[in-house]
């Protein structure tokens, strides 16, 4: 009875601390009115390369955005920008009928622990601006993920400069769910809409 006992702890301790959790990533796509549904449809900020990249945790997304007037180059000292909090409800009502990728990452909980300690500190001071030509949702998403041990670290110039647009981020992390067995989910948007490719 004593090892049945033993045994039984044994189980409870490495349930308890074994547990994997997940993290998810977030892809819109950018689009623009289909042929034929120009005067239905209206023209969207960033169009075919445009898109939107956040991450989720628990029950809220999380993602970087401007505010205020858009820079065009980063300012040290000047940052108009914010990360952006939605729950998971208003991002799937405020998303019917795009086109979007959902990846879904387990992490340790370490690796969680530091995501939801970043989004904290994030959410209460932006590291950076917000500019055309510098740190954007692509970019912060990158970096974030870095930071938790997903993505190999770079400095700030170079992800701004490589992840320019999201869909080259998409790229990278369908390549990563592809190889490590991510799962992926997809809802294909409108048809009154083109929609940027995969």
């Amino acid at each position: 009875m004593r090892i049945f006992y033993i045994w039984l702890m044994l189980f409870l301790w490495v349930s308890a601390f074994g547990q994997t959790k997940s993290i998810k990533v977030y892809f819109l796509y950018g689009s623009k009115p289909a042929k034929g549904f120009e005067k239905i449809e209206k023209r969207r900020f960033g169009g075919i390369n445009g898109g939107h990249v956040s991450i989720g945790v628990d029950e809220e997304i999380i993602g970087f955005g401007p505010k205020g007037k858009l820079h065009i180059f980063p300012e040290k000292n000047k940052h108009h920008s914010k990360f952006i909090t939605e729950s998971l409800a208003s991002f799937i009502k405020d998303t019917v009928g795009d086109k979007y990728t959902v990846i879904t990452i387990p992490v340790t909980n370490d690796q969680y622990k530091k995501l939801k300690d970043i989004h904290n500190g994030y959410c209460s001071a932006p590291p950076y601006d917000y500019a055309f030509m510098g740190m954007r949702c692509a970019a912060a998403s990158y970096d974030i993920l870095s930071q938790i041990g997903l993505l190999k670290p770079k400095g700030k110039a170079a992800i701004a400069t490589r992840y320019f647009y999201p869909r080259r981020l998409r790229h990278r992390m369908l390549r990563e769910a592809k190889e490590k067995g991510y799962k992926v989910n997809q809802q294909p948007g409108l048809k009154s809409r083109k929609w940027e490719r995969d």
